[in-house]
């Protein structure tokens, strides 16, 4: 008889081998023996145990491993202050991605609100089973636990809100609970009723000044954030007064966070993950810095209140560099705030809450292109005056497109609510989907053409006859953004290396030239249509204002992208950003690679290497003749910017403001979206600053290429110091546009 070893109190081991090896040896070979009920999920487990990187429990009966949770011992005021913080920290590395077993649930105190689930929410309390203790009032059962019913609460508004939209697991946010629900079946109402008597409990007690304006502060900040989440769930906007008064809360919580003092017992223990239905294995716990923390809590706080500035816009392009602006910020927006901005695409099943999808993108076709078949407008008179059966055939095969391409342009706004890796790479995606969207467009121009008996013009003048195509030509446009984002996203994100910036730069300005063209082509029927029916003529010049501010913009990218492409080639030349020459690398292979998400449009049509090699290369121009040409585009940029900066961002003003907008002085309301303005022309204003770099880039390589023959050797192009700022560098212009930097 084997006797059980005894190595802790209520724990006994009992050594078996000898007896397990004995009847081992008895097997013959190929004999399995198996418990029906032993399923491979344990026979791995069982592999693991004792590993302390895979057994979490494996130190749990360990003479030095932490103290257990005492319930009955007193908890001081400073002691409630720095568990408060905690909590904080913990609870801003989850709205960052990391899982709840790593941060909250490591939380002795929030085990055990949370389990046993709680049916009703007196339930949820740190004792249960202790009904003297827990009836009696006390800091720990009065204010921290109904801190931290809040606080479950305000994760529970969360978690349903990100839950409710598109986001990325693991990369965004980690939504897994672990069988243990968020209190989601409690009212925010009950919550808040607790934190207020938490909040009378500190007020009439007997505590110094400074602790218990603590104590009242992150009580109120809980608040706070309670009733903020609640709003956004509700889709209510919160008002502007009320920012200020949560940001001034979280300011007085940072500092009087030097009044915490921690627990001499353990409150935060990975011991906590072993109770968790989960098979992941352990991993360590994750706090964030307080700076950080508090940082976090402020853009949070800002982002939420600004987000709702977005019900304001009235047009779709304006609704998408909106979207663009807000998601580029140079810290973006957590991951609570993006899906919120998701979540107004569909409010009620609606666009804003005003807006069909339908209504929603023929609004955004009829202000670009002016398509004669959408029923929307001083349009529908040349449609009546076709036979009813055409016309119920037009609305039926514009309603079928409009079905097959809604969900695709609203995908388009929610690519810019993901992390800035995923944006480049959900477009690569779309890019191919746009390109059948296209040709289905294609189609439908067709078959109007057909019905309303368009009549061919000549473009350009004296050209071809073509017809205006203007399904397709919307699509196209909205292509051709999408194309322009991932190229220069790739600079952004730190993907091209320096020596294809010259390749990649030529690119982007044959996409821009691209885009002109196509806009040239719809101002050109758009205002030929000017001639047809004289009742649109107000729209006519509305839509060519908008289409002049397209141009303006594309063309200070595709005069800039040309400057650039010209420095680089200069500085390669000259033997500076050297490209690595493996022996499986080839330029061919390398082109390739870089023009993937490209090659398989069939608009624009892919350029071949043998074709794009002379283009990017300048071959046939001398030095001199490139830089001249550099110094003349930059010129022609900075004019284009100014005149971007000078037309705002706006192409269509905000709509009536209701009875609870905020209005100014003078009784007017106030200029739509004043974050996206901001962050607007910060960004143009950037962009201004890379075109003053690259003509000092252009300056001083013109200098040397002056000063070379005059001087002895060592001048030169080739002697120079050429340097290109990493993204975040103060001399990283624009994180979009890598302009190097030339000292001698």
């Amino acid at each position: 008889m084997v006797q059980p070893q005894i190595v802790h109190p209520n724990v006994q081991i009992t050594e078996i081998t000898r007896e397990f090896c004995s009847a081992a040896s008895k097997l013959t070979g190929g004999k399995l023996v198996k418990d029906e009920h032993f399923t491979l999920y344990e026979a791995v487990s069982a592999l693991e145990i004792g590993d302390p990187k895979m057994d979490s429990g494996c130190a749990a009966f360990d003479a030095e491993s932490d103290e257990e949770f005492d319930p009955a011992r007193n908890v001081s005021a400073e002691e409630i202050v720095w568990l408060m913080d905690q909590l904080m920290y913990r609870e801003v590395a989850w709205h960052m991605g990391y899982p709840l077993s790593q941060t909250l649930f490591t939380s002795i105190h929030i085990e055990r609100l949370l389990w046993p689930q709680p049916k009703q929410l007196s339930e949820a309390c740190f004792w249960r089973d202790r009904r003297s203790t827990r009836d009696v009032p006390s800091l720990l059962n009065t204010v921290f636990q109904s801190y931290c019913v809040g606080l479950i609460k305000c994760c529970d508004l969360v978690l349903s809100m990100v839950a409710s939209q598109h986001f990325y697991e693991e990369e965004d946010f980690a939504p897994q609970i672990y069988n243990r629900p968020l209190l989601h079946d409690f009212s925010v109402g009950e919550v808040m009723d607790s934190l207020q008597d938490a909040h009378v409990f500190v007020q009439k007690s007997n505590l110094p000044e400074p602790l218990k304006g603590a104590l009242k502060d992150r009580l109120n900040a809980r608040s706070a954030f309670l009733r903020l989440f609640h709003s956004c769930e509700l889709r209510e906007r919160p008002a502007s007064s009320t920012l200020q008064a949560d940001l001034a809360l979280i300011e007085a919580v940072e500092k009087t966070s030097i009044l915490g003092r921690p627990t001499p017992t353990v409150a935060f223990t990975l011991k906590m993950q072993r109770n968790l239905a989960s098979s992941v294995p352990p991993r360590p716990m994750i706090v964030i810095e307080k700076e950080k923390a508090f940082s976090f809590f402020h853009q949070l706080l800002r982002d939420t209140t600004s987000a709702f500035q977005m019900l304001d816009i009235t047009c779709g392009s304006d609704l998408l560099v909106a979207y663009q602006r807000f998601m580029a910020q140079t810290s973006q927006p957590a991951v609570y705030v993006r899906v919120l901005l998701q979540s107004f695409l569909n409010i009620n099943n609606t666009v804003l809450g005003r807006y069909t999808i339908d209504h929603f993108i023929t609004q955004d076709m009829h202000s670009l292109t002016l398509p004669s078949a959408l029923p929307l407008g001083s349009n529908n008179s040349e449609i009546e005056d076709i036979p009813e059966d055409q016309q119920m055939e037009i609305s039926s095969r514009v309603e079928l497109f409009l079905n097959r391409c809604g969900q695709s342009f609203l995908n388009l706004f929610r690519t810019y609510c993901l992390n800035r890796c995923r944006v480049r790479r959900s477009m690569c995606h779309a890019a191919l989907e746009w390109d059948q969207i296209q040709a289905e467009a294609e189609d439908l121009d067709a078959f109007v053409q057909s019905i309303l008996d368009e009549q061919p013009i000549p473009y350009p003048s004296g050209e071809q006859l073509t017809f205006s195509y203007s399904f397709s030509s919307w699509v196209y446009h909205y292509k051709l953004i999408q194309l322009q984002t991932i190229l220069q996203m790739g600079f952004e994100l730190s993907i091209y290396a320096p020596h294809e910036f010259a390749e990649m730069y030529w690119y982007l300005s044959f996409l821009s030239n691209s885009h002109l063209s196509h806009l040239e082509r719809i101002s050109f029927f758009v205002s030929s249509s000017r001639q047809v029916d004289v009742r649109r003529r107000d729209e006519v010049q509305v839509t060519l204002k908008r289409l002049y501010r397209y141009f303006t913009w594309l063309k200070a990218t595709e005069a800039m992208a040309n400057a650039l492409h010209r420095v680089f080639v200069i500085i390669q030349r000259h033997g500076h950003l050297h490209k690595p020459s493996p022996a499986y690398a080839s330029d061919r292979l390398r082109y390739e690679l870089r023009m993937r998400p490209f090659l398989n449009l069939s608009i624009p049509e892919p350029i071949d290497f043998d074709l794009a090699q002379p283009a990017r290369l300048l071959l046939e121009l001398s030095d001199a003749s490139v830089l001249e040409q550099a110094t003349s585009l930059v010129q022609t940029a900075k004019k284009a910017w100014e005149e971007v900066l000078r037309g705002g961002w706006e192409s269509k003003g905000p709509r009536p403001a209701d009875a609870r907008a905020d209005t100014v002085d003078t009784g007017r309301s106030k200029q739509v979206a004043p974050v996206v303005d901001s962050e607007w022309t910060q960004d143009v204003r950037n962009l201004m600053k890379a075109c003053i770099g690259t003509a000092i880039a252009i300056a001083a390589l013109s200098k040397a290429l002056n000063a070379k023959g005059k001087t002895t050797a060592g001048t030169g192009i080739s002697s120079l110091k050429v340097e290109i700022p990493p993204v975040g560098h103060r001399d990283r212009w624009h994180v979009a546009w890598p302009v190097p930097k030339i000292s001698s």
